[in-house]
């Protein structure tokens, strides 16, 4: 009788305890960072370049955070700075214009970083490294969700589709200035898995670009000179 009292108040106890935990908790208000909707595993690094968006002058990468906690009624500020240790980016080249917050009765939300080009982003890569802090509205989800590096330039480098077959039968031969006109003259910038006919689809569109484009006085030259799709294009 004695060793069943006893398990019969452990086991109240253990109950309660577990409980008042799931009531705390659910008074507790989480934020993190992550990539995409169903994935909470640590947020993963996101690189971008202006060479992929020709003309733009700036572009806006939507951050995702989510909640772990309860809604709530009413908008909440989310607290994100930069962390200058770990930031090769200069001020000038981002800006987050706000307001920062997780809106009401949603679970997950974005912030807004825009991200401003440059004639320096020709050259090199630069980091920005933004991290949550706590604040009175929220506590910090996972530490492999606390923080996100963005990476960003305008430059360019020869993607692995374009190889010696899409040199021989549609391209010819490669060079950053003759990708960032075939990406402005088709709208891509990847031809990873296209089939034969879409390339040689999209080559067609690159031709008629640049036959156009020479119509009205353009010059379209690179190192190996005058920039011309493949001869065996038919």
């Amino acid at each position: 009788m004695k060793h069943f009292y006893l398990i019969t108040l452990l086991g109240c106890w253990l109950m309660s305890c577990k409980k008042d935990a799931v009531d705390a908790f659910g008074e507790t208000s989480y934020v993190y960072l992550a990539n995409n909707l169903s994935d909470s595993s640590s947020v993963k690094p996101i690189e971008y370049s202006f060479a992929f968006h020709p003309g733009a002058n700036k572009d806006t990468i939507p951050l995702l955070i989510k909640l772990i906690g309860r809604l709530s009624d009413e908008d909440r500020p989310v607290e994100l700075a930069v962390d200058a240790s770990n930031t090769t980016a200069l001020p000038g080249d981002y800006e987050l214009p706000g307001p920062n917050v997780l809106r009401s009765r949603r679970a997950f939300d974005t912030i807004a970083l825009v991200l401003h080009n440059s004639d320096r982003l020709k050259t090199g890569k630069f980091k920005l490294r933004l991290f949550l802090n706590e604040s009175t509205f929220f506590r910090l989800g996972p530490p492999g969700n606390r923080y996100i590096d963005i990476t960003f330039s305008d430059m360019i480098a020869r993607p692995k589709w374009w190889n010696e077959d899409m040199e021989r039968l549609f391209l010819d031969a490669y060079s950053d200035t003759k990708y960032r006109l075939f990406i402005e003259a088709t709208g891509i910038a990847d031809l990873t898995g296209a089939t034969e006919t879409e390339k040689r689809a999209y080559a067609i569109i690159f031709r008629d670009f640049l036959a156009r484009g020479r119509e009205n006085g353009e010059v379209y030259v690179d190192e190996h000179g005058q920039i011309n799709v493949s001869p065996n294009l038919l």
